[in-house]
């Protein structure tokens, strides 16, 4: 499913440089940017790009291939996902509705859904829009399960709320969901037609939507997982009555680089929203977490640059599609990126872009030197590290794959380091007897890990065993599965991830636990191997592109790990 928004700041905050420095100009930006792409799309990537300046495209390019098995080059007329980045044009719906005097964001629940249950009615349209309404993230197992309205409604009302309303914010893609319903109801239209209407026509907006552009198959950019074509989301939502309600309103819609212009103008005048509308659209409202860093606005994220200055955005994705959409509106800036292989995010480019951006220092991406075939395929195999825990280097399309299977493998491929957070083993040990339970039909382990407000085991047991149908049909026969680690979360927790095995490829299930170790979160996200670029001879490591520390492994001699307590060594058994 479509995840939570990804907090920003820290990404942009690590590697802040003084304020002094020399801005670039057009030529030096475009020039600069259009260099970075180019090696992160030697190592994979492909994406769209897309820098403003005072109103002005300053590059508008995209890398990569849209469809590797037809051979097609992604450029500026391919047509990208947006995900969450949904959520604001579903926010400025409602604003155009309340510009026309067909409601109002202090309307409560109770003036469309005249039966709502007592414990649901009194929350507004405002919580909703700041995600401080109460509701859980989703209820339906996958973004395309076949969900009505009715239905979909009527699962958000009969499950608890998980905190009191206007309690504290959680990002809820069902509540983006029920704005979707309140704009059909308020409008008569389905969802895309109104919002065709009160936003993306008055915006200059022909190519976004769900399905209604109509857009030539050859330009959709296809996602891809473990070198895997996984198709489009617009493939997977072509019935009728597509898209279902766990994607209506909060994620899944398509877009264009030049219709991302379009909008980022709009959102400079009055074509779209009147000027007070705007500010309420991007006022920041509540905070995101305890640190009060960055607050949520309608399907906004408002936040301090390292730079003291104001950005207002949005991020999306379903682990294969990611979208970035910045603003620094005192600076006049705005960018918007995609990418469409899960390996290789845009979300990953941003730090080193933020420093292109604004004139600091930057290191490119490494350069990968030739490896004979032979080389790659004598280093391929299982290797086990002290603790167990193994890491499989294995040869595809020319390239080395590592993949972890245990707590300290997991820790060297993500952080360069076998450290493991304190808790780890704990973590791991509660997501093995979820899971074990899980595939054996046992939703017990899962419930008491969610603890109080937990949905019944009934509405439990129905959307995991939905989402294990909906795997094996993509994968094939269930086979096994495996904890692959944990690592730190936010707040204290920790993420822990677990891999499903099947016929035809690997899933995951992620879940976040709380410093109670009580499970904050849970995702479910196809199954992803990290890259081996060959640096040196014997050399290999992993590329993170945000600028951290990744894995450096080396087969020189004999093989280890480098990590910063010293050379660990790896064993074949």
């Amino acid at each position: 499913m479509h995840g939570r928004r990804v907090a920003l700041l820290s990404a942009l905050s690590l590697f802040a440089g003084a304020v002094t420095a020399q801005a670039p100009t057009d030529a030096q930006l475009a020039a600069r940017v259009h260099e970075y792409f180019l090696t992160l799309e030697n190592l994979g990537y492909t994406g769209g790009v897309l820098v403003i300046r005072d109103g002005r495209p300053v590059i508008a390019r995209s890398y990569g291939m849209a469809d590797r098995a037809a051979g097609i080059v992604a450029d500026t007329a391919t047509v990208y996902n947006l995900g969450s980045i949904t959520k604001q044009f579903t926010a400025a719906a409602i604003l155009r509705l309340e510009e026309r005097g067909r409601l109002r964001t202090t309307d409560s629940l109770a003036r469309f859904f005249p039966d709502a249950p007592a414990d649901k009615r009194a929350i507004t349209l405002h919580q909703l829009l700041t995600h401080t309404a109460g509701f859980k993230s989703d209820f339906s197992p996958t973004d395309y399960e076949p969900t009505s309205r009715d239905e979909y409604v009527r699962r958000m009302f009969e499950t608890p709320l998980r905190n009191p309303i206007g309690a504290t914010h959680f990002y809820s893609n069902a509540g983006y969901s029920l704005l979707a319903a309140i704009i059909e109801l308020v409008t008569g239209s389905d969802y895309e037609t109104a919002l065709r209407d009160l936003v993306l026509t008055p915006a200059g907006m022909r190519e976004t939507g769900y399905k209604a552009p109509r857009w030539p198959a050859a330009r959709l950019a296809h996602g891809y997982q473990n070198d895997r074509d996984w198709g489009t989301i617009v493939d997977r939502i072509a019935a009728d009555d597509a898209p279902y309600w766990a994607l209506r309103g909060n994620g899944g819609l398509h877009t264009t680089l030049g219709d991302m212009a379009r909008w980022d103008a709009a959102l400079n005048d009055a074509r779209v929203l009147t000027d007070s509308s705007r500010r309420k659209f991007t006022t920041g409202y509540v905070n995101e977490g305890p640190d009060g860093e960055s607050q949520y606005a309608y399907g906004w994220a408002v936040m301090k640059t390292p730079r003291s200055t104001r950005l207002v955005t949005h991020n999306g994705g379903n682990g294969v599609y990611v979208a970035e959409y910045l603003r620094f509106v005192d600076e006049g800036l705005s960018v918007f990126l995609t990418s469409t292989v899960s390996e290789l995010t845009a979300t990953q480019t941003l730090r080193v872009l933020d420093r292109i951006l604004f004139g600091q220092p930057y290191t490119l991406p490494p350069e990968r030197v030739r490896v004979p075939a032979e080389s790659l395929a004598a280093i391929a195999g299982t290797y086990r590290l002290a603790d167990g825990s193994r890491l499989v280097l294995r040869v595809a399309n020319g390239r080395l794959l590592a993949e972890a299977a245990g707590q300290h493998a997991y820790s060297l491929l993500s952080t360069g380091d076998t450290v493991s957070p304190p808790g780890a083993a704990e973590a791991n040990a509660r997501a093995h007897r979820i899971v074990q339970g899980l595939v054996a039909g046992n939703v017990g382990p899962l419930l008491a890990a969610l603890g109080e407000g937990a949905p019944d085991s009934a509405e439990v047991a129905r959307q995991e065993g939905a989402l294990m149908e909906g795997r094996r049909q993509r994968l094939g026969a269930f086979q096994s599965f495996e904890v692959i680690g944990s690592l730190r979360g936010p707040e204290g927790g920790l993420r822990t991830t677990v891999r499903l095995n099947f016929e035809r490829g690997g899933a995951t299930n992620i879940y976040t636990f709380n410093r109670s170790r009580r499970i904050e979160d849970l995702g479910a996200r196809p199954y992803v191997a990290i890259e081996l670029i060959p640096t040196g001879r014997g050399e290999y490591r992993t590329f993170d592109p945000r600028g951290g520390v990744g894995a450096h492994l080396s087969f020189a001699g004999s093989a280890a790990a480098v990590t910063p307590g010293g050379l660990v060594p790896l064993s074949k058994p």
